[in-house]
């Protein structure tokens, strides 16, 4: 196994993100696991591969602290605020993928938190140094 250094690995997570334009998220908490996260992981997964989606990046994370809306799913996109999806089975995960990743459609039934214009652009401000 390579080791890699601080450096190296900075190096290697932003080249990563500099090549993908979207990035899909599913927690897999031990709450997320027991309601399912890993069969949607495995969904994602499959047809990120099968749909020839090479800019898609597929992430596992671990607990997010919403227990009670598990499995849940954030897609960060280049264009749009990122977007926590909550409750996901088999039939939301096959929807975000083809509306929100491949059509830039948000699935509204199912979005936990998706920040408003101000405070998203608020947030990607760099603070002030004194």
């Amino acid at each position: 196994m390579v080791k890699l250094n601080l450096n190296e690995l900075e190096k290697l997570r932003k080249n990563t993100k500099d090549e993908c334009s979207t990035e899909i998220i599913v927690s897999m908490g031990t709450c997320g696991i027991a309601a399912g996260g890993n069969e949607v992981y495995d969904y994602f997964s499959k047809e990120i591969v099968k749909q020839g989606l090479p800019d898609v990046l597929l992430k596992k994370t671990g607990c997010l602290g919403l227990c009670y809306i598990e499995p849940n799913v954030i897609v960060k996109t280049k264009d749009q605020p990122a977007i926590l999806y909550g409750n996901v089975n088999m039939e939301t995960a096959i929807r975000i993928l083809n509306e929100h990743v491949r059509n830039s459609q948000i699935v509204n039934d199912f979005v936990v938190a998706m920040p408003s214009e101000d405070i998203y652009c608020l947030c990607k401000k760099q603070p002030e140094k004194r």
